[in-house]
Parts: C-alpha cells; structure tokens; sequence
C-alpha cells in the first residue's frame, strides 16, 4: 500500500492559501490549543449571516486524516466554481451566499502527528513519556504499525468517546491508550471542547462526521419524531450523492459518546458519520481517487439540501 500523508503543516499552508485566494468567502481562525500546543482552526465558507449553518468535522481520530485532505478539497473546488458552476442548475454563487459551513479539517492534529511519526512528534516531554508507556509488550519491529493505527489524542483519550451522549454507559478501554479510551469526564479533552464551541451560538441545521473506513454512511442515532425524519432524509441524500450505502446505527455494532451521538441526542440536531475508505486507516494514495469521486459534490449537495 503506497503512504498518503496529508500532515498539519500540509493542512496549515492550504488553509492560508484558501484564505487568501478566496476572502472574504473563505476565512479561517484557532478555535482552541491542543495539549502539545497545535492550534484547531475552524474554516468557514459562505454567507456567515445565512439562516442554515452546516458543520463538518474531520480526522476526530488521528489515523483517519485522508478525511483531512478530502475536506480541503472539497473546500478548494467549492469556492473555485463559485463564479460559474452549477449544481443540479443551481449557481454555486447562489448555494454560497445562502449557508455558512463551518469546517474543522483536523480536529485531531496531535494525533496526526502520532499517526504519522510516531511518539516523536509530540514536542511536550511529559505527554511525549506517557504515550511511549502505552505501548508495553509491543515489540520494537511491531511499533511502526501500532503508532500508525493511533487514533487517540496525544492523553490516549479516544476524542470519539468523549462526548455526553452515552458516555457514563460505555465501557472502553480503562486506560489511556491507541483507542476507546473515554477519558475522566465528558469533554475533558480541548479536542472535543473545540468542536463543541463551534456550534455554539450558531443556527446548525446539521453535522457531518468524516471517518475512515466503510465507504458507509451511518445515520439513526436514537432520534425520534421530526428530527428522526430530518435525520433519514439527509441520510439518503448522502447515500444517492456518494452511493454510500446508509446504515442505522441501531442496527450495528456501533460504540457511544460519539459526536453524532451527542449532536443527535443532546442538541437535538441531524448528524450522520461518512466513513471513508474500504481499507484499514490510515488509507492508502491508490484509494484516494474513488474516495474524491464519491465525496467531491458532497458541499453542493449538503447546500442545495438546505437551501
């Protein structure tokens, strides 16, 4: 499997270049530090006074950071058709001057870096310490792969089980570690308290979660009545646009205090999880071109939606 690497600094210098290329449509600022001091930045695209606001997060868990290139090209090809191209007859400069997306392209730098190189990436030398004690019983030629398959933050805290919803009913792991580690308390990791302040006091009429691996679209995370019907309509949105198959959440294996969950459940705001990719994270470049077929109207479509 060939290496796509798609790091924090790639992601940094795209931002800029967005940002300049296409203000004021595309802006961007540092929502929150992360404990090794990488900054989380929120993009957004749009009409900031529009009535319906969409947000996007992605790489929430550090090996799935091909979600992190997806979304800034996704991004990219949005504001650059803002002039003259359509979808489904509709200008691009009509579907972004009528909602706002607020996107967090790596919500989960640190454990990008993990993912990428390993414990010597993370610059603190007391988390730097704890992370290299998570891995006891791992032989030195195993490490590679197990830094590489490092979907926590750099606290071992699994970002995707640190959410209320459902929370003081899951189990995990005890421990801080690669993964479903659920920390000490909801929300105790800046990670998770950045997502949470970008919906804050904002109209959001929905949220999309950008994970790795299924080619699936999972929906149904308890809601009922209205909302519930919010929830599948958008699902099967999705589904046409990316031809993701959509699967209820009641119906699979799914774990919980996640952050559809907690959107869902809590806010009482549609939310659907796109996993991307058919192979084990972190995904491979030869995948990349079915992963931007499928997703690459994915910004059109979610704002004509709500247009």
């Amino acid at each position: 499997m060939s290496e796509l690497l798609y790091s924090y600094e790639d992601m940094l210098n795209n931002l800029q270049m967005l940002c300049r290329r296409y203000r004021p449509l595309a802006q961007s600022r540092t929502i929150a530090l992360t404990g090794d001091g990488r900054a989380i930045v929120l993009l957004t695209l749009g009409n900031p006074h529009a009535r319906k606001h969409l947000l996007i997060q992605a790489s929430i868990h550090g090996r799935e950071y091909v979600n992190s290139l997806l979304a800034m090209k996704q991004a990219e090809a949005f504001l650059a058709g803002y002039p003259c191209s359509l979808y489904c007859g509709i200008s691009y400069r009509k579907l972004l001057n009528s909602v706002c997306f607020h996107i967090l392209p790596m919500v989960n730098p640190d454990g990008v870096a993990i993912s990428q190189q390993g414990p010597r990436a993370i610059r603190n030398a007391a988390l730097r310490q704890n992370l290299c004690a998570a891995c006891p019983g791992i032989s030195s030629g195993q490490r590679t792969d197990f830094w590489k398959r490092w979907k926590a933050n750099a606290s071992g805290v699994d970002l995707n089980r640190n959410f209320s919803a459902g929370w003081q009913e899951y189990q995990g792991a005890s421990l801080p570690g690669p993964e479903k580690y659920k920390g000490p308390f909801p929300a105790s990791e800046p990670e998770t308290r950045a997502i949470l302040a970008a919906a804050r006091g904002i109209p959001v009429c929905c949220v999309i979660s950008l994970h790795s691996s299924g080619n699936l679209i999972y929906w149904d995370y308890g809601s009922r009545g209205k909302l519930h019907d919010q929830e599948t309509a958008l699902a099967r949105m999705l589904s046409r646009v990316s031809d993701y198959p959509a699967v209820s959440v009641r119906n699979a294996s799914a774990d919980a205090a996640g952050c559809s969950d907690y959107f869902v459940r809590v806010r009482k705001i549609p939310a659907v999880t796109i996993e991307n990719g058919a192979g084990l994270a972190p995904v491979g470049l030869e995948e990349f071109g079915a992963l931007w077929a499928a997703n690459r109207k994915l910004l059109p479509a979610l704002a004509r939606f709500y247009l």
